[in-house]
């Protein structure tokens, strides 16, 4: 039986996720602009979804809009924001991480071919930006800024809090409004977020990262912030995310944050459990090296990183495939070729060494047996060099 480590990629869909929206694919199938009984009962599931979804993260139901996923979000923010920017002659300049996400990173360069002047942020080996010359870049008057929240590749999680003061306060030393955005995909469902508490403009998340299928996620806008529309249509979810709601996965994402918010604590005091386990499993494991945070605070829940030099991660991937367990790796191969993920050497490994990672992720499905498992299956996989 085969033992899934990679949900930092994707989750199951729950079982009672799966039952919420099973009826919006068959009797209750009306669009929720339709005026008539269909249409209302679909108009009111989506109203429920969008509540869930608000109190996972601390908000009012009015600052979340449907999209159809994370990438989207961060999209319609960066780029609608930037047309807000210059419809209204506000300062052209994005600031952003090097560890971002390519969802963030493309808005970025293809802002900095418009014109605009993008800052990169430089990184510590553990993954955490480097404040200094982020208000360095705000107080030279960058008026939008996206940071992602925890790294989906090394697990780390940035001090949004610190990062959040910090724009707030050149924002009102400056009396000037900054755009504060951060891809949040791979926080949603492992921390606890109220959005009440911090305070940024926007956040994107993914439902299919904690439950609920792909296909489905949410744009945190807070009211009164202005973000311009880069797509157009009907005018649905106020005309940022316009199309035909996919009313079955927004009831689906509505029922996914409901369970997170409910189990939010339980579950993230199990995933460290493991998480710990298996960080200890892997440090006795002779030429592994953890990649990010080696404090397991600064980490997502249940999130692993680690390298090795003279071994290739998809080889790797594939042995512990043929073992019976899922992960991931760093390397990827373009056109032919396996290159270093660019997120492993913003940290600062060596070529070989960033070749050679692995990422493991574990879930709310993922049981004591298998993390147990799992050690003696990564233990075995670096017992002969495959290069």
């Amino acid at each position: 039986m085969s033992i899934y480590l990679d949900n930092s990629a994707t989750t199951k869909v729950r079982p009672e996720v799966l039952e919420a929206m099973l009826p919006y694919l068959q009797d209750k199938f009306g669009n929720p602009s339709s005026i008539h009984a269909k249409g209302r009962e679909a108009r009111a599931a989506m109203d429920r979804a969008r509540q869930e979804t608000a109190d996972l993260i601390g908000c009012e139901a009015n600052e979340i809009y449907f999209a159809s996923c994370g990438t989207l979000a961060n999209n319609v923010a960066l780029l609608g924001r930037a047309r807000f920017v210059e419809a209204n002659g506000l300062n052209r300049h994005l600031v952003v991480s090097s560890i971002e996400h390519p969802s963030v990173l493309g808005p970025a360069q293809y802002l900095e071919s418009s014109g605009f002047k993008v800052t990169y942020l430089p990184v510590d080996k553990a993954g955490i930006v480097d404040l200094e010359k982020l208000e360095k870049a705000l107080l030279e008057g960058a008026s939008m800024v996206s940071i992602m929240w925890a790294n989906n590749e090394i697990g780390t999680v940035e001090p949004m809090q610190t990062i959040g003061k910090l724009v707030q306060d050149v924002s009102s030393r400056q009396g000037r409004e900054i755009f504060h955005h951060s891809d949040s995909v791979q926080v949603i469902g492992k921390l606890k977020v109220d959005m009440k508490e911090l305070p940024l403009s926007a956040i994107s998340f993914s439902g299919h990262k904690f439950g609920a299928p792909k296909g489905i996620g949410a744009l945190f806008l807070r009211r009164l912030v202005n973000v311009m529309p880069i797509i157009f249509g009907g005018g649905q979810e106020m005309g940022l995310m316009p199309g035909t709601e996919p009313l079955a996965n927004i009831v689906a994402l509505g029922e996914a944050a409901r369970l997170a918010r409910i189990e939010q604590a339980e579950a993230e005091g199990r995933l460290r459990r493991y998480q710990e386990r298996l960080l200890a499993a892997v440090k006795g494991i002779g030429g592994v090296e953890i990649t990010g945070p080696q404090e397991i605070e600064l980490r997502l829940p249940g999130h692993l990183s680690i390298c090795a030099e003279g071994y290739e991660g998809e080889a790797l991937v594939m042995k512990g495939d043929l073992k019976g367990l899922a992960v991931s790796s760093g390397s990827a191969c373009h056109r032919g070729i396996i290159e270093p993920s660019s997120v492993l050497k913003a940290i600062g490994l060596s070529h070989d060494k960033a070749m050679g990672s692995l990422r493991i992720s574990v879930g709310k499905d993922t049981t004591e047996a298998d993390v147990e498992r799992a050690c003696t299956i990564l233990g075995g996989m670096f017992k002969v060099k495959q290069r």
